[in-house]
């Protein structure tokens, strides 16, 4: 091993004397000092050394487990793994002293801290206070932690304890501050929303209310879809408007129209719909006096066969809901529009005979 190092010899190709250079670094990767990685084989100087870590007393060994974790803590973000490495390491070897102990777990909970790891620095800070109810340093961490998991009580507790204990502490004084100002946000968003939530459900009663005095049947199905238009109550006219689907059948096509007022006629909206052709209306059928419009009726009786009703163009949208055979279902009113004389509404309609 000795010539390897011998500097008194001139490089030769690139190596050290007659020694090639991938055989120079092979040689020096058995050294610990120079080791890039760890051998795969057994290496007693390496042993030797890694052993000088546990060389002494638990207490010994936890404490210059805790030196070199904050050492590597000062070190800065690249090292604040190995902080917590060496805090663990700390903290496994069996030592009595609580003092040290103590440290291990605050210093911990402060890696962990910088490291938005809140749950660990609460379980590193819970087990520190166990041991010193007035470690000021864990309650400090604890408020923070609890503050950035939205426990704003939980918090001020730590901050009013930390202040018990130190009263002129200007950490504390700060962050209790600081958290007041987030209860007092979170309490107003919360009066909001529960605001929000009565309102809601006035409204809905006030809706429910409504379609009752009309006596509109409605039903809601397991399968219902979401749908982002639904009945409201005008406020100022203090009439229905309610979401529609126009259907045709014989193209498999529809229209939604998404406020159709109560009191107004389908004869309102036919001519909105068929002012223009639509695409798929290739012989012009489709127009306001060429179609008749239809709905399904509500079944009477446990496996009847529906029925279709024929409704008129210039009846009011709320007459028709009120008819004693149609229900609402999922909230939105469909009707059947077909072309009048031909050919595929007279097969359409001899299904419902």
């Amino acid at each position: 091993m000795d010539e390897l190092f011998d500097l008194s010899k001139k490089p030769i190709d690139g190596g050290f004397g007659n020694i090639p250079e991938g055989t120079l670094l092979k040689e020096a990767n058995k050294v610990p000092l120079f080791m890039t990685e760890l051998p795969e084989e057994e290496n007693d100087t390496l042993a030797a050394l890694q052993s000088l870590l546990y060389d002494g007393t638990p207490e010994e060994v936890a404490e210059n487990f805790k030196n070199q974790g904050n050492e590597c803590f000062k070190a800065g973000k690249t090292k604040y793994q190995d902080a917590i490495a060496f805090y663990s390491k700390a903290l496994d070897t069996n030592c009595k002293d609580k003092t040290i102990i103590e440290a291990c777990l605050t210093n911990r909970a402060a890696v962990n801290l910088e490291l938005q790891n809140y749950r660990k620095v609460l379980t590193d800070c819970a087990k520190a206070l166990k041991i010193n109810p007035r470690n000021v340093k864990a309650l400090f961490r604890s408020a923070k932690a609890l503050y950035m998991l939205d426990k704003i009580d939980q918090a001020l507790d730590c901050c009013n304890l930390g202040l018990e204990i130190e009263p002129k502490n200007k950490y504390f004084q700060l962050e209790k501050q600081k958290c007041i100002r987030q209860k007092e946000f979170l309490d107003k968003k919360k009066r909001e929303r529960e605001e929000r939530a009565r309102q809601e459900l006035e409204r809905k009663k006030v809706l429910e209310k409504a379609i009752k005095e009309r006596n509109i049947q409605t039903e809601t199905t397991s399968d219902a879809p979401d749908s982002p238009n639904s009945v409201y109550l005008d406020a100022e006219t203090q009439q229905l408007v309610w979401p529609v689907f126009l259907l045709y059948p014989e193209y498999k096509e529809s229209d939604f129209i998404a406020q159709f007022n109560e009191e107004h006629t389908f004869l309102d909206h036919l001519e909105m719909v068929f002012e223009h052709r639509a695409p798929w209306d290739i012989e012009g059928k489709y127009t306001p006096k060429n179609v008749d419009i239809y709905f399904e009726s509500a079944s009477q009786a446990f496996g009847a066969k529906p029925t279709l009703i024929k409704v008129g163009r210039k009846i009011p949208l709320k007459e028709v809901l009120s008819h004693r055979k149609y229900v609402v279902r999922n909230g939105i009113p469909n009707f059947i529009i077909l072309p009048k004389n031909a050919p595929f509404t007279e097969n359409f309609l001899r299904k419902y005979k």
